[in-house]
């Protein structure tokens, strides 16, 4: 196929996917409490980072140091790289279909903190939520948020995953409680969050926490191409990788993962470097 072709294409398929996502996104969401606390592990974990797979929209895995798992806005069980067990953790930021699997999370066997405040306290990762906005007119409340962030802390990293936030900035209380970010997950173009490259609101927001890695979850070409424009770019076209505290520095950088062949196209455009 010519690469013009095949480039439009990608991109073509992507804004499809894009407005597919978002379209299934508007539905009611309902809180559930966080379960009880699982089968503690005996190991604390080391400083020496984590696995990252990334499955679309704002999904991901992380392998911490001790092998437990910690899943994030699980929506495509196809994407996960083993099934969970007791010792695993499941977050989930809100309720919306891309974002939830109502079967994985019903019998996930371990903790779980699903569209509702709490935290888990475990040797080796330390979980905190925070009550945050889906939309900017929505009320931040504890007991009824339309997203939830969650800050993880484990194998020597500050993780913070942003969920589908679209307020239009982050109040002092939610900013004291996040901290220093060493990773965040986050999205930067999101009709349902009011958020696009226009009013920048995304990139506000990560200006306000200066995070040392971001992953892009929701975004589109616009959105990427003012990141590159900000930030130092990286890609990897696997979907899984290793991130080290001592691999980040203290400027700003992020890493585009997700799609091979969309992946590739931006490496391409943007000259992206490759993360290792």
């Amino acid at each position: 196929m010519n690469p013009a072709i095949k480039f439009s294409f990608l991109f073509s398929v992507t804004i499809l996917l894009a407005s597919c996502s978002s379209a299934a996104a508007n539905t009611p969401t309902v809180s559930v409490a966080p379960t009880t606390a699982p089968t503690e592990t005996a190991t604390t974990a080391s400083p020496s980072g984590i696995t990252l797979t990334y499955g679309d929209n704002a999904q991901v895995e992380l392998v911490i140091p001790t092998g437990r798992h910690v899943y994030i806005d699980i929506w495509n069980t196809s994407f996960l790289t083993k099934q969970p067990s007791a010792d695993d953790v499941l977050l989930t930021t809100h309720m919306h279909p891309d974002h939830y699997d109502s079967a994985f999370a019903g019998s996930f066997p371990g903790q779980k903190i699903i569209m509702a405040m709490g935290d888990v306290r475990l040797p080796d990762v330390k979980v905190t939520t925070i009550a945050s906005a889906h939309l900017p007119t929505d009320p931040i409340s504890a007991d009824a948020a339309t997203d939830y962030i969650f800050v993880i802390e484990t194998g020597g990293l500050r993780i913070v995953h942003f969920g589908d936030i679209g307020q239009e900035k982050l109040t002092d209380e939610q900013l004291a409680t996040i901290g220093k970010v060493d990773l965040a997950v986050t999205q930067f173009s999101n009709s349902f969050s009011d958020m696009n490259a226009a009013n920048r609101k995304g990139f506000n927001l990560m200006d306000q926490v200066k995070p040392r890695l971001i992953i892009p979850t929701h975004s589109d070409k616009s959105t990427i191409e003012i990141a590159i424009g900000l930030w130092t770019g990286y890609y990897s076209e696997s979907r899984t990788v290793a991130i080290a505290p001592e691999r980040l520095t203290e400027a700003t950088a992020i890493l585009i993962l997700g799609d091979p062949g969309l992946v590739s196209a931006y490496a391409k455009i943007y000259n992206l470097k490759v993360w290792s």
